[in-house]
């Protein structure tokens, strides 16, 4: 059996600031929230007992704003290493409703993405495959400045999930966010 742990990270996340003539967010800096989800080995006395790999892992993202019991949602994970929908040439439209999952041996890690925020915004972004349909900013997904508890659910083939709680702090100031496990 599998054991997950999803954690944040700063070495997880990515500040990007596309140059010129790289498309529609040329000149703009974004930087990305995401979570690191490993698959545990057994301590050391007890490596002789086989860990499975985590096949087929999908993953759930909810969100609630502290304080304010309506502003809640669900979205479904997307993890970093697969391909951008702008790279997908069959019905990337399918990926948005089906994410590709992702399988990951013992001892081995993947990042999920999170959360986006453009600088030049107050307010940050949900971001899942949906984001590439929506000139990266979902309206369903969008969290405005304020506290918010991230439960991330990530769930294997073969039935076994597993939780990660973290906060998210969003703020005017790109530098001034804060996601970290709680």
């Amino acid at each position: 059996m599998p054991k997950l742990l999803i954690f944040a990270n700063e070495e997880a996340n990515a500040d990007n600031t596309y140059p010129p003539g790289s498309g529609a967010h040329e000149n703009e800096r974004w930087k990305f929230f995401r979570v690191r989800v490993t698959n545990k080995p057994f301590p050391w006395l007890l490596r002789w007992i086989p860990r499975y790999a985590a096949e087929n892992c999908r993953a759930q993202v909810h969100f609630s704003k502290i304080g304010d019991d309506q502003k809640s949602f669900t979205m479904l994970g997307r993890w970093s290493s697969t391909p951008e929908l702008v790279y997908i040439s069959s019905d990337p439209a399918l990926k948005v409703l089906y994410p590709d999952p992702v399988t990951i041996p013992v001892n081995e890690s993947e990042s999920m993405d999170v959360v986006a925020k453009f600088e030049k915004e107050g307010d940050a972004w949900g971001w899942n495959n949906a984001a590439y349909f929506n000139n990266w900013r979902t309206p369903a997904y969008k969290l405005d400045r304020g506290k918010y508890r991230v439960k991330i659910t990530v769930s294997t083939q073969n039935g076994a999930s597993f939780v990660g709680n973290f906060e998210l702090q969003v703020t005017e100031k790109i530098e001034d966010i804060i996601f970290r496990s709680v």
